[in-house]
């Protein structure tokens, strides 16, 4: 104990002394409030003992020394202070905190242009490049791993996952053809690479696997990756005398030596030439294991210095010890501090940060049911992200859980997902926590389950408007009764209807009654998976329709598939984009 109260208050630094909690100084007035009035009260004993005879004085009065009255509110006062100093948190030297460790990742992009056709590197220099891929991944960099397309337009094909076997069964799908605008566009490249990087904390790494680099490019790329705090690994897929660019015989695409020079003497941006055997990505993948894990110093904060506070309790408590002698209580002083203590200190005062932090404000409001409330009051992220669930915000849960790279993070994140629908990548969320920590199998197994379910739900032909349901209807039999006059109202078939249906060719069909239909009518349609966007297409068009169009048939070539997606990103995202001078 002793050595405790040693440490804690040696060597003070007095220039960085401050208190935590500064509004609890004030108590100090309503101390120097009793100190005035207890101080008149012994001057009004004096007034009214002169009333009495002096003759009579000795009989009725002892004689006591000053110090009797003048020791309890000495100590009385010094008991307060020091209990008030305590209160407002001196402090003057930081807690020493462990960092926080988090890990990085690797983001893969991968040349789709023209170029990458050429045979120089047998198959060609695409295939080859694909099949680094896969041993770069084996080579295990233990890093989440995403994946880039890229040519004359860039395009997220996979995020950041654990799951190797997804990165290589998509890598397998990446062709030339499924590139909306052919050519290189490094700028747009760069924009992606920004936009999915920028969220990455931790010091991590960009993979480019391409065939060449312009001059312009290079400075383009030394110009985002010098600033930056992530690193750009660059693989080439060419030959030092080139090749021809399949369609353009005229045109031989080779690496400028030249380039290649001027990244040496950049620390950021490590080139590594290609290799016939496995080496130069197994290379790639240690380099990235190594430095897999970082630490970055945590957001200063209040709790981070260290309260000296409870060292003022020890002498206010030695003070109370005396408090219980004979004439040193103060009894009437202590009411006023009373009354003040216990109607200030709660949640619902003034000043709750007083005598409650930030997260057990938010605790207590979360027993209360007042999610929405102890979201903003809370500090910690995961405690936050829990009450804005429990709040059925389920977007802002998410993306908070996304920040936690915990087994119960992805668990979590999974259950977001689900409740707002995206059920494919609350699966891949489940996935990922089950990766992480196997115990969570059973947990995740229920989950699943219920994503399922409700996804077959989600995808069921059986969904209507219910904006066309009258807002008095009671239950579908109530309905049939008020629509008897509709003559597309389904019925069952009987006696001579037995046989007739909706592709039945009759002359002349009834005006009224009912009759049988294969398709009742709803504003559900079924159609075909469309190969392009349509001409008219606008944004934003596809979300009012989506939910009312059934798909029945999907291409099962995941190329098309992404060719697809491609098309319409550039159609939504990519409207002003100009295509590149050089088409290969």
């Amino acid at each position: 104990m002793l050595e405790a109260i040693r440490n804690s208050i040696s060597n003070i630094d007095w220039s960085q002394f401050h208190f935590l909690r500064p509004n609890a100084l004030y108590l100090f007035v309503p101390l120097a409030v009793i100190v005035v009035l207890l101080i008149l009260g012994n001057k009004e004993k004096k007034k009214w003992k002169r009333l009495i005879s002096p003759s009579l004085r000795p009989f009725m009065f002892s004689k006591g020394s000053i110090w009797a009255i003048a020791l309890p509110l000495i100590f009385f006062v010094l008991g307060s202070s020091f209990v008030i100093a305590g209160l407002a948190g001196p402090t003057w030297k930081k807690k020493e905190l462990p960092k926080e460790k988090i890990q990085a990742v690797v983001l893969i992009a991968l040349d789709l242009s023209k170029s990458m056709l050429a045979d120089d590197i047998p198959p060609s220099r695409l295939e080859r490049a694909k099949f680094k891929i896969i041993d770069f991944l084996d080579a295990n960099p233990r890093a989440r791993a995403g994946l880039i397309a890229y040519a004359g337009s860039a395009h997220p094909v996979l995020p950041f996952t654990p799951d190797y076997k997804l990165i290589k069964q998509h890598s397998g799908s990446l062709v030339n053809r499924i590139m909306p605008i052919q050519g290189t566009n490094i700028p747009v490249l760069l924009e992606v690479i920004d936009s999915l990087m920028k969220k990455v904390a931790a010091p991590s790494t960009v993979l480019i696997m391409t065939d060449a680099i312009s001059s312009d490019d290079a400075v383009l790329f030394e110009n985002y990756f010098h600033g930056s705090v992530h690193k750009l690994e660059i693989l080439l897929f060419s030959t030092p005398n080139g090749a021809k660019v399949p369609g353009f015989p005229n045109e031989i695409s080779k690496q400028d030596p030249s380039v290649v020079a001027s990244f040496s003497n950049d620390s950021s941006i490590k080139l590594t030439p290609l290799t016939l055997d496995k080496s130069d990505v197994a290379g790639i993948a240690k380099r990235i294991s190594q430095k897999l894990i970082f630490e970055q110093d945590k957001k200063e904060q209040q709790k981070d210095w260290d309260d000296i506070g409870w060292v003022l309790v020890i002498p206010a408590l030695i003070i109370a010890l005396f408090w219980f002698r004979k004439g040193w209580v103060i009894q009437w002083c202590l009411l006023p501090v009373s009354i003040f203590v216990l109607n200030s200190c709660g949640l619902k005062s003034k000043h709750p940060d007083w005598w409650y932090s930030k997260d057990y404000q938010g605790q207590l409001l979360e027993n209360d049911k007042q999610f929405e409330a102890a979201a903003d009051r809370f500090e910690d992220d995961k405690h936050k992200a829990v009450a804005y669930f429990k709040a059925g915000n389920y977007e802002t849960a998410a993306d908070l859980f996304e920040l936690d790279s915990s087994a119960a993070g992805f668990y979590n994140r999974g259950l977001a997902l689900a409740e707002l629908g995206r059920y494919n990548e609350a699966e891949i969320s489940f996935q990922n926590a089950i990766n992480l920590d196997p115990g969570l199998k059973n947990a995740v197994g229920e989950s699943l389950k219920k994503t399922s379910t409700a996804r077959k739900k989600a995808d069921s032909i059986l969904k209507y408007d219910t904006t066309a349901v009258s807002k008095n209807e009671k239950t579908l039999s109530d309905n049939k009764k008020k629509d008897k006059k509709d003559p597309l109202k389904e019925r069952k078939a009987i006696s001579k209807d037995e046989e007739l249906s909706s592709d039945t060719r009759v002359k002349n069909l009834p005006k009224f009654g009912n009759r049988v239909t294969d398709e009742t009518q709803s504003d559900i349609h079924t159609a075909k998976e469309a190969k392009t966007p349509p001409k008219d297409f606008k944004p934003g068009q596809a979300e009012k329709l989506e939910s009312k169009i059934l798909l029945r048939q999907t291409a099962a070539d995941p190329s098309e598939f992404l060719h697809r997606r491609f098309e319409l990103q550039v159609r939504r995202y990519y409207q002003n984009l100009k295509k590149p001078k050089e088409a290969w």
